[in-house]
């Protein structure tokens, strides 16, 4: 059986669940807290633990640079859901990935070294749109989006 919640970010999340010994509903992946035998009450002091078991099937966003110096968008500007990776593909020039506006060479974009990966954290929500910056026309990548 499957239990929908919102998460943090206002997306729907479908926890994987399980019956207990006294048959309640627990979340399958994580054990629940017990107290003489019996899985304690969730409250704002004791929140329920989550482990998010139905995350999405990776999509290919990779590609190369179209234009070298100037941003563009990956995964068709579509948000990932629950995160994403970029990783370069050129082995001498470095790459810029933003998910906070339009990607540069500084600024809130986080550098990719050359030959490098950059992955977001397990659970990530993207704040928006993943943009890129590559400085030459033609530099490749790889990206992923969950």
């Amino acid at each position: 059986m499957a239990l929908l919640i919102k998460d943090a970010n206002s997306a729907v999340q479908t926890i994987a669940t399980q019956s207990d010994a006294q048959s309640n509903l627990v979340p399958e992946h994580v054990e629940a807290a017990l107290v003489g035998g019996v899985a304690t009450p969730v409250s704002s002091s004791a929140p329920m633990p989550v482990i998010n078991a139905a995350a999405a099937p990776a999509s290919d966003g990779s590609g190369t640079i179209t234009a070298g110096g100037s941003a563009q968008t990956l995964f068709g500007g579509a948000v990932p859901t629950n995160g994403y990776l970029v990783a370069n593909l050129d082995l001498t020039h470095p790459l810029y990935v933003c998910d906070v506006g339009v990607a540069t060479a500084g600024g809130a974009s986080i550098p990719v070294a050359a030959g490098a990966i950059f992955v977001t954290p397990d659970g990530y929500h993207p704040a928006g749109a993943v943009s890129l910056y590559g400085g030459t026309t033609g530099q490749a990548f790889a990206a992923r989006r969950w």
